[in-house]
């Protein structure tokens, strides 16, 4: 009898294992979409740097990646339970992606859709980074450049 209960734990434990070890995959800056097995009261991103989560209703998460990375990510229900749990992987997006390459560095990278824009990516010559994300920042706030 005590054998059988130990196998039992074994099994439970391994089978809560494969559950917590799925991984979602979304593109930075793209979101994706889990519809959820129960009603939704919380949400936590591990490294809100990485991604971020936001519930569109009780069952229904959207996802958006923000940049390169992996962190986790937990919901909750009303009661505190666990009704979803997995590794986040945000990967950067390749399609219409375009990388200029010179010697043995990444200077600049571009993303064509249909025509190509500057878009920093880490790993990117750090100065044309740096200019390249202001000017982003710039473009989103509405400010004029000085």
């Amino acid at each position: 009898m005590g054998f059988r209960a130990i196998a039992i734990a074994m099994l439970m434990s391994v089978s809560l294992g494969a559950a917590q070890t799925r991984e979602f995959v979304v593109s930075a800056d793209q979101a994706g979409l889990i519809r959820l097995p129960g009603d939704a009261s919380g949400v936590i991103v591990g490294n809100p740097g990485i991604a971020d989560a936001m519930l569109y209703d009780a069952r229904t998460l959207f996802v958006t990646g923000k940049v390169f990375g992996r962190t986790n990510l937990i919901v909750l229900d009303e009661a505190g339970r666990v009704l979803y749990t997995s590794d986040l992987v945000v990967t950067q997006a390749e399609a219409g992606t375009v990388q200029v390459f010179r010697s043995n560095t990444r200077p600049e990278t571009f993303v064509c859709a249909p025509t190509c824009q500057a878009i920093p990516q880490i790993g990117d010559d750090a100065d044309w980074f740096a200019e390249t994300s202001q000017q982003r920042l710039t473009t989103r706030s509405g400010a004029t450049p000085d």
